[in-house]
């Protein structure tokens, strides 16, 4: 073969390349889109605004769409006096809490090795959760519903 052959050759091969990893990204982009979009319309088209009572489980895959009622208050870890247990070694024993306070719900971190994270961000001091919000304890994901 000839070398012009073989260096076109490799510019079709790298094309091609681009092109499966733009279709992939493209695919999970399409696949995690209309979740928010949902989450958006649910929180904005309501004529009454709805306050959070649920956190409903998004991963992992084998419990998602569980859902759990945000009542006065709600312990999150592996210990089984926690009111939400949840078989997770990333988890602490005893690991967040959300409660409620003048009316507002509120979550913090119980000095947990890992972390909890709200929206993606690590929750360091007590915060208001709101609909539509994204907790992690663990690698376990919840998202704060009416």
């Amino acid at each position: 073969m000839s070398p012009q052959l073989i260096q076109l050759l490799t510019i079709c091969l790298l094309l091609l390349i681009y092109l499966f990893f733009f279709r992939v990204l493209r695919a999970i982009w399409e696949g995690v889109r209309p979740s928010a979009e949902l989450t958006h319309k649910k929180l904005f088209n309501s004529k009454h605004p709805k306050n959070p009572n649920a956190l409903i489980v998004r991963t992992p895959e084998t419990q998602r769409g569980t859902r759990h009622q945000l009542d006065q208050e709600l312990t999150i870890g592996r210990a089984a006096g926690c009111q939400l247990t949840i078989d997770d070694t990333y988890a602490s024993q005893l690991h967040a809490r959300i409660f409620r306070q003048e009316e507002r719900l509120l979550i913090e971190d119980l000095g947990s090795t890992n972390g909890t994270y709200l929206n993606r961000q690590k929750v360091n001091t007590v915060i208001a959760l709101k609909l539509g919000d994204q907790i992690q304890v663990g690698s376990t994901v919840f998202e704060v519903m009416s």
